[in-house]
């Protein structure tokens, strides 16, 4: 027992109980000479107790008091029932030591401590989930996808009793895959923390994983290169090793897996591809209990021709271009415009995008963001060329694609055409329900885009027809809506009498435009379409067709369109009818079409025209009026004045907008222009995304369930870039973007790490100053708690020897104090106040009455 003081100053105050004493004798009371002594004594206590209870007295008293906290490992990777086993030896193993104070704590990513071990079997740990094990009451789940032994001992040391001997009980597979705890064993040491380690068995006894492929990070297209898949077992058994990308098979090997790791080599190249490309490895084995760790995948970078995507919305004109791009060193993707992919990680692949003429209609919102996403976030150029299907206010207007091009699809005024036109419209039985209603709204449609003076009419068929609207005033807009409101569907389908009826009104129409638009689901009756509708066009009438769903007439309606010099709409649902109807509205009334010979005029000249004459371009036969955006650049317009080319730059890439069609209907001339490949080559070249900087070498590594960026920037003369203000742009699977700052470690070396918490790939693209536009794509296949490693028995005997603990302890191990005594303090402080608050009161007593008096 020892007693000890913080502050010393206080005995300065002992300096007034000489003059309390004084004081007494120089009274002019009259009370008796013992009371103003004991008095005088009682003020003297009390001053020096106030003086002692500053000092911050402690007084020490020797003993053995333990404080244990029980760490259980509740991770993926340990078994349920080792986890119940555990639970039960610590019930067993408290109760024989009966420490002063336990703590129990389960822990896997995460950690929380309980007071008592009821709270502790309260736990819930299942085999599925991230979050499966959770604590109860107001705490946080603990997530379960990860192992970090390092934070639960932190929280541990944490929850020790001050002043108590202290005791850790560590139960775990020692299989960390977050932080690393012989980080914290400095700080064990300094606080006296002895740590008894006991193993916990993994999850299953026969699972198979692919837990790494070794590769080179770099190859050359076509080029032969080696491979391993990296294959983990906890049994020997028989399994089949399989090595993709993409849908091609590189290799597959059937082999004789032995417990623990095997290696099997594969070799192989990959064609037809440039840049990023993703290798998947996948084992199958018999009776394997845990299939969610079974692929790994890994990226690495194929150098080759520039790789560009091809939409065409006419797949039989594709092979112009594709013909002139191959012969100029670019490796061409042709696809239709419903497999342009809906993951960016597909789209990455590829250094440009072009649409050449698609519909509105034939592409969705996620693949409109998709393309969007791949221009702003990753730098990948994109090209819009012509054509009468995908410009115009009801095609790509207000839509991300209009965000991402250097033109908005409002045409320029002029002096408007006047207009007749007539919609048949299928109100046969199978238009009922959903499809007549949206019908109805999309024949209201052009009567927002039609002038007051312009005639509009509408013909109802289903085996007869009627005019639920006459061709009439377009002024008279209240009337028509409510009689198109009225029509129901019902009855067959005989498209030819409408059909003529319509064209005997138009006859008779004095406008310059007169258009008809022909919808229905269904199969008419034989007749005679072809002379019917030639004899339309004779009489400048034309004619578009709709056909809605499975059932539609497909090949009678596109005839239709054909022979009646329109267009022709196919869709499996009726939900785009009215968007079809604005389309062609604008369309038929010219707003947005200009079909006109002209050649174009070189507004500016660019590093893409290098070696181009234009003036022995032949002309082109049409575009699409469109306006150019304020900060964009016209490279080529027409003699209207209206962007023919134009470009600009869009978040981290560049995209280009051409007016005219790049196939055989407005360019049919310059197909056969030797000019042609040149232009769309070198066009394609400046707008494309950027090839690396070889001075900036961009790494991307998965570092547990993280992702570490590594750049190194060394110019060509040796000398390192320093200060440079570079970031990291990282699109999640779930198409999220983020912007990672990326930090100076040493000279010319950045490093920054990214959390991996979703399944699928992650594409970084490198941004800022002189970042070279360099992109990874990094796979991350499952945590890699999903490693069911065998228990770390060396990194568990290694904390519990440096700690002065014991590996697998017996219960007296833990509570035996091993010659150790701590000091528990005690303050006295309180204890003299009250003394003194106890005196004071005692003193004022005394001051209301007379003592020692006879």
């Amino acid at each position: 027992m020892r007693l000890t003081f913080d502050i010393y100053w206080p005995l300065l105050l002992l300096l007034a109980v000489p003059y309390l004493w004084w004081v007494q004798r120089k009274t002019l009371t009259d009370l008796t000479a013992k009371h103003l002594q004991l008095s005088a004594t009682l003020r003297s206590s009390i001053v020096t107790l106030l003086a002692l209870a500053l000092m911050q007295p402690v007084i020490y008293r020797s003993g053995v008091w333990l404080s244990v906290a029980y760490l259980l490992d509740v991770s993926q990777s340990v078994s349920p029932p080792a986890i119940q086993t555990a639970m039960e030896w610590i019930q067993r193993t408290n109760d024989a030591g009966r420490p002063q104070q336990a703590r129990f704590i389960p822990f896997a990513a995460n950690s929380t401590v309980f007071e008592s071990l009821d709270q502790l079997k309260k736990v819930n740990v299942t085999l599925t989930g991230p979050q499966a094990a959770l604590a109860q009451g107001e705490r946080a789940p603990i997530d379960q996808s990860a192992t970090d032994i390092e934070g639960a001992i932190d929280t541990a040391i944490r929850s020790f009793a001050p002043h108590h001997l202290k005791r850790l009980v560590l139960i775990s597979d020692g299989n960390e895959n977050s932080g690393h705890m012989m980080d914290v064993l400095s700080r064990l040491k300094l606080e006296g923390v002895r740590v008894y380690a006991v193993p916990a068995e993994a999850r299953t006894n026969r699972d198979v994983w692919v837990e790494a492929i070794m590769a080179p990070s770099e190859i050359t297209a076509e080029e032969l290169f080696p491979l391993e898949a990296h294959v983990y077992s906890q049994v020997d058994t028989s399994a089949e090793v399989e090595v993709k990308y993409g849908d091609k098979t590189l290799g597959s090997r059937k082999v004789q897996l032995i417990r623990g790791l095997n290696r099997v080599a594969f070799e192989g190249s990959i064609k037809d591809e440039a840049g990023p490309v993703t290798l998947e490895a996948e084992v199958k084995a018999a009776r394997d209990p845990f299939p969610d760790n079974n692929k790994f995948r890994t990226s690495i970078v194929v150098q080759g021709r520039p790789k560009i995507l091809y939409v065409e919305g006419h797949p039989q004109s594709a092979r112009y271009l594709e013909a002139a791009l191959k012969a100029e060193g670019f490796s061409v993707t042709t696809v239709p415009p419903n497999a342009i992919p809906l993951n960016i990680e597909v789209l990455d692949a590829y250094d440009a995008v072009m649409l050449s003429d698609v519909a509105r209609n034939t592409l969705n919102d996620q693949q409109m963001r998709t393309m969007a996403t791949y221009v702003r976030d990753l730098g990948g150029g994109f090209i819009l060329a012509g054509g009468e299907n995908n410009y115009g206010e009801g095609g790509y207007s207000k839509t991300i694609i209009e965000e991402v091009l250097p033109v908005t699809f409002e045409a320029k005024k002029e002096k408007p055409e006047s207009v007749a036109m007539i919609v048949v419209l299928d109100k046969s039985g199978s238009m009922g329900g959903q499809k007549i209603e949206l019908a109805k709204e999309a024949t209201k449609a052009p009567l927002q885009l039609l002038k007051d003076e312009d005639r509009f009419g509408v013909v109802a068929f289903d085996y007869n027809f009627y005019w639920p609207v006459r061709l009439q005033s377009v002024s008279n807009r209240t009337q028509i809506i409510q009689a198109i409101s009225s029509i129901i569907a019902g009855g067959e389908t005989n498209i030819y009498p409408a059909l003529r009826e319509a064209f005997i009104q138009l006859t008779g129409a004095s406008t310059e435009v007169k258009h008809v638009i022909l919808l229905s689901d269904g199969r008419s009756l034989p007749d005679d379409f072809q002379g019917l509708t030639q004899k339309m066009a004779e009489a400048k009438i034309t004619v578009s067709t709709v056909a809605v769903g499975n059932g539609a007439d497909r090949e009678l309606l596109a005839n239709i369109a054909t022979w009646g010099k329109g267009r022709t709409y196919y869709l499996e649902e009726p939900t785009n009818v009215p968007q079809i109807f604005t389309e062609e509205t604008e369309l038929a009334t010219g707003k947005t079409l200009r079909e006109e010979s002209f050649k174009p005029v070189v507004k500016k000249n660019v590093e893409a025209f290098k070696g181009i004459d234009f003036n022995a371009a032949p002309p082109l036969l049409g575009y699409v009026a469109t306006k150019s955006k304020d900060t964009s650049e016209v490279l080529l317009e027409s003699k209207r004045k209206d962007p023919i080319l134009a470009r600009w730059q869009y978040g981290l890439g560049k995209t280009v907008a051409f007016t005219s069609d790049l196939k055989d209907r407005w360019a049919v001339d310059w197909l056969r222009w030797k000019g042609y490949p040149k232009f769309w080559s070198q066009l394609i070249r400046e707008t494309m995304r950027r090839r690396d900087d070889n001075e900036f070498d961009f790494r991307v590594v998965r570092d547990g369930d993280e992702a570490k960026v590594t750049i190194n920037a060394i110019r060509k003369d040796g000398q390192f870039r320093n200060k440079l203000e570079s970031q990291v742009r990282v699109i999640s699977p779930d198409q999220s973007v983020s912007e990672v700052l990326v930090r100076q470690v040493g000279p010319g070396s950045y490093e920054a790490k990214f959390p991996l918490t979703k399944k699928g790939s992650y594409l970084f693209r490198a941004v800022g100053e002189d970042s070279g536009g360099a992109s990874r794509v990094l796979a991350y296949s499952y945590p890699d708690e999903y490693h069911f490693y065998p228990p770390n028995t060396d990194v568990l005997r290694a904390i519990s020897a440096e700690t002065k603990g014991r590996f697998q302890p017996r219960a007296e191990d833990i509570f035996d104090p091993n010659g150790e005594t701590t000091a528990l303090p005690t303050p006295l402080w309180p204890y003299l106040t009250a003394a003194a608050l106890l005196l004071y009161l005692t003193d004022v007593w005394l001051r209301r009455i007379r003592l020692f008096e006879l």
